[in-house]
């Protein structure tokens, strides 16, 4: 048993990673550089909520109109998972293995190199509203929570091929400035304050408080429910506004910024202010296609999670009736990012401004059964996410990129883009899709699926490699798009998983992961 120090830590994924972004961080671009950055985050939404991904209700006019004004990826695959990791690897372009934060309520290592430290070295102005997850456990110094009240981070310790956690006391979570943005505003301590502001500071007598995810929800999650908080100071409302505060404060200066907006929805509790609740019919929103799943021959924990895996218990109204929430909290958001975009351009900065949009990762919406997110498994509707792209004099409107990119290509992107340098980056520019969408770029995407388990596809072949579990997962999405029959011990396709286990162990292995020796060492043992 091994704990990974902070020092070991930085030492194992810088060293391990410095060649790999070599080529990617060592460029230059030609041309001007756009001066200002805004990214806009939402939590766990998946591409199925939003218009110009398919769905035909007008989910997301906003959204549709800024992916018409740029480009639509429609093959962006999380390099991370679940929210922590997922946002680690955005602002560092580093795998878990690389920034630390192997599964949520890790902190994000100051020593690593983000996005906010990166730009304010550059002298932008940096701002981040929202939900960050990067420095221990959100909802803090609320007597009760256990443990701690609240006030605790994971720490990850390596056991031979696996890890284990170690709750500790400590942190800020999402209460005061950090990961390098001069300006901060979270959904905690800073909600908090502004609903005593505007006369409801009665909410805050409930328990839990309202703040962050919380938004009060008036029943329980298999019944229909909303936000007991009205829907102008919803903390959607709240975040889109200061952020919309921050762009005007700056119409009248030079000074470039970097902003991120990052929403707590269309996350869990899946309760939206009224009347979003009620926005799209039960009539209107069916179920998916795969849907009715069994999970026979797919890992036990998958039929265990009795939270996620309601199949058994919930009718077809209630699936249907919690698939028209989503898309109303979906909605919902759209119009704040709306309000964000509109301030952008009557501010005269949306023609120097990148604008990408992105969630974390998706939900299950309904897909095999499931609803919200969970481990082990790789499936489409958690790994697949909405990414949008706009960059004025580069990207032509309406693009469509086809190309396999992961998350952990993003900041690379765009230190290539606005000319910054990214030390022990281990994604790769994309720079040359967004000027050749019909490029190839990766043959094959890595996803680090939460504290054990690894998933990697190469647009036909999705494998899911689940060490201590006792089966792993194997689809071939060209047959079966929907991923409903495991064919991972069928022997015809031996070769297909021995190909797809050794990419990842070599992954694992190039990249510096601090369990790859003893990964590979149980797998030649126990595996093919």
């Amino acid at each position: 048993m091994k704990t990974i120090t902070r020092r070991d830590f930085i030492k194992t994924s810088v060293g391990g990673t410095l060649a790999v972004s070599a080529l990617s961080c060592g460029r230059k671009s030609s041309g001007p550089k756009p001066k200002n950055l805004l990214i806009i985050l939402t939590d766990q939404q998946p591409v199925s909520t939003m218009g110009c991904y398919g769905n035909l209700l007008n989910t997301t006019p906003n959204l549709d109109r800024l992916a018409a004004s740029g480009m639509r990826f429609d093959n962006c695959y999380i390099s991370a998972f679940p929210c922590s990791p997922s946002r680690a690897t955005l602002l560092t372009g580093r795998y878990p293995q690389g920034h630390g934060v192997y599964t949520n309520n890790v902190p994000l290592p100051d020593e690593i190199p983000s996005l906010g430290q990166i730009m304010s070295k550059k002298g932008r102005r940096t701002g981040y509203f929202g939900k960050s997850h990067l420095k221990g456990y959100m909802y803090r110094r609320e007597p009760g929570r256990k443990p701690f009240n609240g006030n605790w981070y994971n720490r990850v310790i390596k056991e031979d091929w696996k890890f284990r956690l170690e709750k500790l006391e400590g942190e800020v979570g999402e209460d005061r400035p950090q990961l390098g943005f001069s300006r901060w505003v979270g959904g905690w301590v800073q909600y908090h304050d502004y609903l005593k502001e505007v006369g409801l500071g009665h909410l805050l007598d409930a328990a839990p408080w309202p703040g962050n995810h919380n938004d009060l929800p008036s029943a329980p999650y298999h019944e229909h429910r909303y936000s007991l908080i009205p829907e102008e100071h919803h903390t959607a409302s709240f975040l889109a506004g200061e952020a919309e505060k921050y762009l005007r404060g700056r119409e009248n200066t030079d000074s470039p910024f970097a902003m991120v907006l990052s929403f707590y929805g269309p996350h869990l509790p899946v309760s939206p202010p009224q009347p979003w609740n009620e926005k799209f019919s039960i009539q209107d929103c069916p179920l998916p296609a795969n849907h009715y799943d069994l999970l026979e021959g797919k890992p036990r924990r998958q039929r265990d999670n009795s939270y996620c895996y309601v199949l058994p218990r919930w009718s077809e109204i209630q699936f249907r009736d919690f698939i028209r929430r989503y898309y109303g909290y979906a909605a919902y958001i759209d119009a704040h990012i709306g309000r964000v975009l509109k301030t952008l351009e009557e501010s005269g900065l949306d023609e120097e401004t990148i604008v990408l949009f992105m969630s974390d990762h998706g939900d299950m919406i309904g897909s095999h059964g499931f609803v919200f997110k969970m481990e082990p498994c790789g499936y489409q509707e958690l790994a697949r996410i909405p990414f949008i792209l706009r960059i004025p004099g580069t990207t032509r409107p309406g693009t469509v990129n086809d190309s396999l990119v992961g998350t952990v290509d993003i900041l690379p992107t765009l230190a290539e883009l606005m000319d910054f340098e990214l030390p022990g980056a281990q994604g790769r520019s994309f720079r040359s899709l967004l000027v050749n969408p019909g490029g190839s770029f990766r043959d094959r995407v890595f996803i680090h699926w939460g504290l054990g388990a690894y998933v990697t596809f190469d647009g036909r072949w999705k494998y899911g490699f689940y060490p201590g579990d006792e089966v792993d997962e194997l689809y071939d999405l060209d047959t079966d798009p929907g991923e409903m029959v495991n064919i991972v011990a069928k022997p015809e396709f031996a070769p297909v998983v021995k190909e797809n286990r050794e990419a990842i162990l070599t992954w694992l292995a190039e990249t510096g992961h601090p369990l790859a020796e003893g990964l590979s060492a149980r797998t030649q043992k126990d595996r093919i």
